[in-house]
């Protein structure tokens, strides 16, 4: 436990979770886009992200939780990263460099079990956080995308694709096959690590031609998001994602399409969701710090 000023800092524990939750809430309720989850959801975020609540850091004020660092623990890109799941503070203890003395108490720990790397992302226009993480040493690796459009709005063209293709669901998905369909590296919510620690209803749908796998579409049906979407790059052009979402929405309980954090270099991903009318609502920044 440490302290400085009127704070404390200290790691937490699975009994601090229903705190951290109110604290969640409070902190993110006046958000650039406000952030509203259940307990439910609220652990779920917790499974879907590797959270680990003894690397997660809180910030007190006498005994209530004033400030927090999720932090969800795995490799990223084959090196031991930690993820940062959400940094909140409550509006009445912000401008106290809160964010960064946490960050302060943190980074130890990580150094001492042997994670490389922290991973996060900032939306863009939030100046006050990325220059946070930029006075802490944190640098801008990519721009990820996120769209959303109700599903009565999307273009998708009754036309069965060309070849003709089945769309199965996947009992268990090929991940390494998949991997070699996609046109860019998915943001750490949308991993297929991620996918598979998810509690939450998920399902794999898998686009067939002469019993060979062309596409396939990994989504999430009680919210409509989708964490991958991709086809073999001989097969595009051909009608294929468009198949697979149709049947998506379909399986899915939700009134909107979301796909969150695309890496806005995919340009070929990017036109195919604006010609279909998802439409972009926010950019966001991963940012990177290297601890070795």
């Amino acid at each position: 436990m440490q302290t400085q000023a009127s704070y404390t800092f200290s790691f937490l524990r699975e009994h601090d979770v229903p705190a951290l939750y109110d604290t969640f809430v409070a902190a993110f309720a006046d958000y650039i886009i406000p952030i509203k989850v259940s307990r439910a959801e609220f652990a779920m975020k917790f499974k879907r992200e590797g959270v680990e609540p003894s690397f997660c850091v809180g910030a007190f004020y006498g005994s209530q939780l004033v400030g927090f660092i999720l932090t969800g623990l795995g490799e990223w890109q084959g090196v031991p990263t930690a993820y940062n799941a959400g940094t909140g503070v409550v509006p009445e203890h912000r401008g106290n460099q809160l964010t960064k003395q946490l960050y302060t108490f943190l980074l130890p720990k990580l150094r001492e079990s042997g994670v490389e790397q922290c991973l996060l992302e900032v939306i863009k226009g939030n100046e006050a956080a990325f220059k946070v993480y930029r006075s802490i040493g944190f640098e801008e690796v990519r721009s990820l995308d996120c769209y959303r459009s109700p599903v009565g709005e999307l273009l998708l063209p009754a036309e069965e694709p060309e070849p003709v293709v089945e769309i199965r669901k996947a009992a268990k998905g090929d991940w390494k096959t998949y991997s070699s369909f996609c046109g860019s590296s998915p943001s750490w919510q949308n991993s297929s690590e991620a996918f598979k620690r998810s509690p939450d209803q998920k399902m794999v749908l898998e686009a067939y031609a002469e019993e060979q796998v062309i596409g396939y579409v990994a989504f999430f049906p009680r919210t409509g998001s989708v964490a991958q979407l991709a086809v073999h790059p001989e097969n595009r052009n051909q009608g294929i994602a468009k198949a697979l979402l149709k049947e998506a929405i379909k399986q899915s309980q939700a009134p909107a399409l979301m796909f969150l954090n695309v890496d806005q270099a995919d340009a070929r991903l990017a036109t195919f969701l604006e010609r279909i009318h998802v439409r972009h609502f926010l950019t966001q920044y991963e940012m990177l710090l290297r601890l070795q």
